[in-house]
């Protein structure tokens, strides 16, 4: 199927009339593959450093081409004034939101959908993101990446995310509470949204398995054999705790919908992580205004 299907960034929405990069009010995602730098490291050898090239660009290829058609309904019906730059293993997105095209809120739903798809195919190809997500200033062109939106990104996805997800900034947190009371935002939004042991919002990734309100198994099943074949991987005590936590995150997902159609033990990753402290927003961990 042809890209030309479906719609893409608009490289000019951070451009003035003159052609010239302007700051905006964005929501900003900042995603980055976990333990990347060390796989090309571990990969000295040119053949294998070449498997490695191929893996992740297809990885790339695939994950993108499933955003675009998993949420192909959004991205006829929102404005096309979003961007996004690939670099190295890193994803930038940016939605602005200063103009009256869209609302803050949809910007971010839009922004968290993306980023909820995004996550789980590139796990799905044995590459678990960890990221964040917040508001503020960015420039998002061809040419420059610049603004204090990234660097916030930045700094939590490289100090507070430790683990494969994607968290949400306090701002951002903040923003969606209201909206979500509001009715800003759909209903679902309270179940794509969890709320760690550390207090940390993140984006519940693998609700995107779900296809009007029914669960694709096999797609989760896909999910516990990536993770199992990356922990036989890990040969770092650092990395382990990391890899641990996706295996908790996967079974209370596991747990949330073992009474939907088609669920099977098998699913499962053989730990017990029924009591664990991950709680959905819809769980009542929506924080008070």
């Amino acid at each position: 199927m042809s890209n030309a299907t479906f719609v893409t960034p608009e490289t000019g929405v951070y451009v003035d009339e003159a052609g010239q990069p302007v700051l905006r009010t964005s929501i900003v995602g900042f995603l980055d593959i976990l333990g990347f730098s060390q796989a090309i490291r571990l990969t000295s050898d040119p053949v294998e450093s070449q498997r490695l090239l191929t893996r992740i660009l297809g990885a790339l290829q695939d994950s993108r081409l499933y955003v675009r058609q998993s949420l192909i309904g959004d991205f006829a019906l929102l404005p096309n004034r979003w961007a996004l730059k690939f670099f190295s293993d890193n994803l930038v997105l940016g939605y602005p939101f200063d103009r009256s095209e869209v609302s803050p809120a949809q910007a971010a739903w839009f922004i968290i959908r993306c980023s909820q798809r995004y996550q789980l195919r590139m796990a799905l190809n044995g590459f678990f993101l960890r990221g964040a997500l917040t508001q503020g200033s960015i420039c998002l062109t061809d040419d420059i990446i610049f603004g204090t939106a990234l660097l916030d990104c930045y700094q939590l996805e490289s100090k507070a995310s430790i683990v494969p997800r994607v968290i949400l900034d306090q701002p951002l947190r903040q923003l969606l509470t209201l909206a979500f009371r509001e009715k800003q935002v759909p209903e679902t939004f309270a179940n794509s949204i969890c709320y760690d042991i550390d207090g940390w919002w993140f984006v519940n990734y693998l609700e995107a398995t779900l296809d009007s309100e029914k669960v694709d198994w096999s797609l989760v099943e896909q999910h516990k054999h990536a993770i199992l074949q990356s922990l036989a991987g890990v040969t770092r005590h650092d990395v382990l705790p990391k890899f641990g936590w996706a295996c908790r995150y996967h079974n209370m997902f596991c747990h949330w919908y073992r009474n939907s159609a088609g669920y099977s033990d098998r699913v499962r990753i053989e730990r017990g992580d029924e009591d664990s402290v991950i709680r959905r927003l819809g769980d009542g961990a929506l924080e008070p205004a």
